[in-house]
């Protein structure tokens, strides 16, 4: 019996064309798996509440948009240099069903489906670790879609890095076992030029000493050469998409540690402290992460370094702060709030310690809930881990502190609209003073702030002189702006094209007159 499909329309006809240009025509393949995706996704909505009616118009809308992408995605590999052969990436099964519930993320959040993005992806059996792979691809791609579009791509890779691939039947912990058990560190995972560069200049240990990866244990079998030469792969193609995943996760990482140190007022000793054991947990204690959140882990790490370092921080503010950022997830927050219940109420000598193995519960949190004991047990879990090493930052270690692992480098402010030369008339541009070469060869040029106020009203003049109507003519001299009182070069005052100076007088007399007259006839 055959399955059954959604009635598709079809790609476009220049599709078509860049299809049947392909070494192996995929077409009729990708109509088929195409057509059973959306019948399936049908068959998932009943039709109370006219949500099935919903479902095909998303349907309709995600179609549109798969082929357009495919498109975008096979023009721009065409037109690269050599060309290529997509048969072995874009056209195999597995990107394509993820390309498809991308198309349709966007079509249900258009339309505002009730049908999320991790209910999505089971209804397919797909897992959510591989998405910013193809995320990554639809926006290198550059296939011009809307700031809305790419806003919204990014939120979903956000939900993947921060908890949906760390999910317990996630494929991330296969790569991670054999990966010694963690994450590459941000050594290994960015490239060198993203990273701040470390105080500590001690890579090459003294003769006769073992060699140690700076920031982090390690395993004796493994060199810092090896490891450095590992780092150096900052291409997608040379890394294992464990070392991708893991430079997309410090990246945004990085990001968030520093907006809350920013509205904690937490100084940059102290937050390179905090970054040091937040990739520690990750590279040493990973699966502490099994369907947990990236932000309780570095929540956890602000709260260990404040406490060994003698900074006044608890978890109401941490969780108050959180909960101000655009980022913060409600189920964290709420966790925060336990914690203070449980480990901030505890006798003073536990907290001091540092020794949460035998914190029980107070009776201010509800023991018989089993979400609220499940985050307890998680925070004694990670103390366990990670007490002895944060200790070591303690300003009473007798020991040598562990060296502060390298900062990856938060990327630049995106550009304004305002970045590029912009016309304003077809003899006027626009753009910022920068100190190569005026893209404008030719005409008057005025830097605001170091060009004398006579280039201005050079530039006035020529405005006034190349128009018929009127222009008003902006003035940054101040200085004989008293002398020359209300009717001096005013930034509000008209400048009439093409008129003499008697041609004002009479035009002036005129409206003098007018006026008297009206004021005879009232």
């Amino acid at each position: 019996m055959a399955t059954e499909a959604w009635p598709l329309r079809g790609p476009s006809l220049s599709l078509i064309t860049l299809l049947r240009a392909c070494p192996s025509d995929p077409t009729e393949e990708m109509k088929v798996r195409l057509s059973h995706m959306l019948h399936e996704f049908v068959q998932h909505h009943g039709n109370h509440d006219g949500t099935k009616e919903l479902a095909e118009k998303c349907c309709c809308e995600a179609e549109e948009r798969y082929f357009s992408i495919l498109e975008t995605l096979l023009s721009e590999e065409i037109r690269s240099p050599g060309g290529g052969d997509l048969s072995e990436t874009l056209w195999k099964d597995p990107f394509q069903r993820y390309l498809v519930v991308l198309c349709l993320e966007f079509a249900i959040s258009a339309n505002q489906l009730p049908c999320d993005f991790t209910k999505l992806l089971q209804i397919f059996k797909l897992d959510a670790y591989r998405v910013p792979l193809v995320i990554e691809l639809m926006l290198g791609s550059g296939f011009g879609q809307s700031h809305a579009v790419i806003k919204h791509l990014t939120t979903v890779e956000y939900k993947i890095l921060e908890s949906l691939a760390w999910t317990g039947d996630s494929p991330l912990w296969k790569e991670i076992e054999a990966n010694e058990g963690g994450l590459p560190s941000s050594q290994q995972a960015i490239p060198p030029t993203q990273l701040e560069e470390t105080k500590r200049t001690d890579l090459q240990p003294e003769p006769g000493q073992p060699k140690v990866h700076v920031g982090l244990e390690m395993s004796p079998s493994v060199s810092v050469d090896q490891r450095r030469s590992s780092s150096t792969a900052n291409t997608p193609k040379r890394k294992n998409p464990l070392s991708w995943f893991a430079c997309k996760v410090y990246k945004l990482m990085t990001k968030r540690l520093s907006e809350l140190c920013s509205k904690l007022n937490i100084p940059d000793a102290l937050r390179l402290n905090i970054w040091t054991c937040f990739e520690h947990s990750l590279v040493r204690y990973a699966r502490l992460m099994v369907d947990r959140h990236l932000d309780e882990m570095l929540l956890f790490a602000i709260h260990y370094m404040a406490k060994v370092t003698n900074t006044k921080l608890t978890f109401n503010s941490m969780a108050n702060c959180y909960k101000s950022q655009p980022f913060a997830n409600e189920r964290v927050y709420e966790d925060m709030l336990i914690l203070e219940s449980v480990v901030e109420n505890r006798p003073t000598e536990a907290n001091d310690s540092g020794d949460h193995r035998g914190a029980m519960l107070t009776p201010c949190t509800p023991s018989g809930q089993e979400e609220k004991d499940e985050v307890f047990r998680f925070y004694q879990a990670y103390s366990m881990k990670m007490q002895r090493f944060a200790k070591q930052f303690a300003p009473t270690f007798g020991g040598e502190t562990p060296p502060q692992s390298p900062y990856p480098i938060l990327p630049l402010p995106k550009k304004s609209a305002f970045s590029h030369p912009r016309l304003v008339t077809s003899h006027i541009f626009i753009s910022p003073l920068r100190e190569t070469i005026s893209p404008v060869t030719t005409g008057l040029c005025y830097n605001f702030g170091s060009s004398p106020p006579e280039r201005l009203r050079e530039i006035n003049n020529k405005i006034g002189n190349s128009h018929a109507k009127a222009r008003y003519a902006v003035s940054f001299d101040t200085k004989n702006e008293e002398e020359e009182g209300e009717g001096g070069p005013s930034s509000k005052r008209p400048c009439l094209d093409d008129q003499s100076a008697l041609e004002r007088r009479l035009k002036s007399v005129v409206n003098d007159r007018a006026k008297i007259g009206n004021q005879d006839q009232a």
